[in-house]
């Protein structure tokens, strides 16, 4: 049944052996276009899709990622689609948040609307696992991409035409990634294209039917895209020519100024790291002259923390006796394993912190 409010709203839906959820969803979006995108399914999901009037089957035969789906449906939709949700069909999306998604993306002109587990009203009941690696991965695109986005491994959402106009000739110029890592590599170029991206709080529920389509290289690609595409990289590069520079000026001045060499070494490291992250690492999050000084500062009392987290770790490894200290061996493992705790402190001391996140 035709509803106006729905005039220019069309749904995506990528799917795989998802007949069961099909028979109950379909019938409440039967006030929409839907775009069924099928990866060679076997459980009749292409007779059940030809019984509907407003929905449309896309058949590609094989499995060639999610993203990829939902790029294939942007392709067919037609030139009056203002809006377009893309949900998954097993009902951790609820279909009755489409209209609040659609609404907000009207109300502030967004580009994207995310449904959002991870705002103030929004739930995750998803299974402990996936609940573990869905944290992780925002906390990864989080620090990597400096966005505020809270959930940005959620695949429920809404993207305007505009939005869908650049994702589709951005993936001309250079192709997202076709499985899930796709989800934030849509999101890193939105937001690194200026284009307005908003959260709603949503309830996601567990699947109801069927085998969550999420496999180990999925994970890989997404680990793939946080190394190739994001800040950590320039971090731990920058993090190197610090030790470059300490141990320069300490080898200069040590003949000079015995006490004083080696803290003016450290000094002139975290000053050179500072200047390099800002115009190199977060050069996006570039500094005002007084923000300049103010992060400056913030910098190095993080420093300072990585110091201390090197040493506790160091040390507390040496006197747990976890490994064999007595050996050289263990004594370079042990400081290896602070180094790489300081590491991960400072690189999100310095994320959060230090540089902040870019808005919305």
């Amino acid at each position: 049944m035709a509803d106006p409010d729905n005039d220019g709203v069309a749904i995506i839906i990528p799917v795989v052996n998802e007949r069961a959820n099909l028979e109950r969803l379909l019938p409440r979006l039967d006030s929409y276009q839907v775009y069924i995108v099928d990866d060679g399914s076997t459980d009749g999901t292409q007779q059940l899709c030809s019984s509907w009037s407003n929905v449309h089957l896309i058949e590609r035969h094989r499995r060639m990622g999610l993203v990829s789906a939902i790029l294939e449906g942007f392709k067919r939709l037609p030139k009056e689609c203002k809006y377009a949700a893309v949900m998954d069909s097993d009902f951790s999306h609820d279909p009755a948040y489409i209209p609040k998604l659609c609404e907000m993306a009207r109300r502030n002109s967004s580009d994207l609307v995310v449904g959002s587990r991870y705002i103030p009203g929004g739930k995750n009941g998803d299974t402990p696992v996936r609940r573990i690696i869905s944290f992780g991965g925002n906390i990864a695109f989080r620090s990597t991409f400096s966005a505020k986005v809270k959930d940005a491994t959620s695949g429920f959402r809404v993207y305007s035409a505009k939005a869908i106009e650049f994702l589709l000739e951005s993936n001309i110029t250079e192709p997202i990634s076709p499985s899930y890592a796709g989800q934030i590599d849509i999101l890193r170029r939105l937001l690194g294209a200026g284009l307005r991206v908003n959260e709603y709080p949503i309830v996601f529920y567990k699947r109801n039917e069927g085998k969550s389509k999420l496999k180990m290289n999925d994970i890989g690609s997404f680990a793939s895209l946080i190394l190739r595409k994001g800040n950590i990289v320039r971090y731990a590069i920058v993090g190197a020519s610090g030790i470059l520079v300490n141990e320069l000026i300490l080898t200069l001045l040590f003949g000079y100024m015995h006490f004083f060499a080696d803290p003016l070494a450290i000094e002139t490291s975290v000053v050179s790291n500072f200047i390099l992250n800002d115009r190199f690492t977060f050069r996006k999050r570039g500094s005002t002259n007084t923000e300049f000084l103010y992060r400056l500062g913030k910098y190095n009392l993080f420093s300072i923390l990585g110091i201390i987290v090197n040493a506790a770790v160091f040390y507390g490894i040496i006197k747990a006796q976890i490994l064999q200290s007595s050996s050289v061996i263990g004594i370079v493992l042990a400081n290896f394993i602070g180094i790489v705790s300081a590491f991960i402190v400072t690189y999100l001391s310095s994320t959060f912190f230090v540089w902040g996140e870019r808005g919305k």
